[in-house]
């Protein structure tokens, strides 16, 4: 499968087992993750794609930013992922 830059994942292998994480950096087999919180943007966590899940790509400023390479501060990604999580509730 072909990750992109945004996408929003579930993590399948490792100590954030079920955790949602955003795509910060997609490279070969090779995803750059960050969830704000346990995973930093400026230390996103590498792993490789086989041991994720794919939830889906959701279209929100934070998105956006991370899409167009500029900066995101962890208390956005964060934001944004509790209101993605929110969504997917209902």
């Amino acid at each position: 499968m072909r990750f992109e830059k945004a996408q929003i994942v579930r993590s399948l292998r490792g100590r954030d087992s079920g955790c949602l994480l955003c795509v910060m950096d997609a490279q070969e087999d090779w995803l750059l993750l960050a969830d704000g919180k346990r995973r930093r943007v400026d230390r996103p966590k590498r792993k490789q794609g086989k041991h994720v899940a794919l939830v889906g790509e959701w279209d929100h400023p934070v998105m956006e930013k991370v899409r167009a390479g500029q900066s995101v501060r962890d208390r956005e990604l964060r934001a944004a992922l509790a209101a993605f999580r929110e969504e997917m509730e209902v």
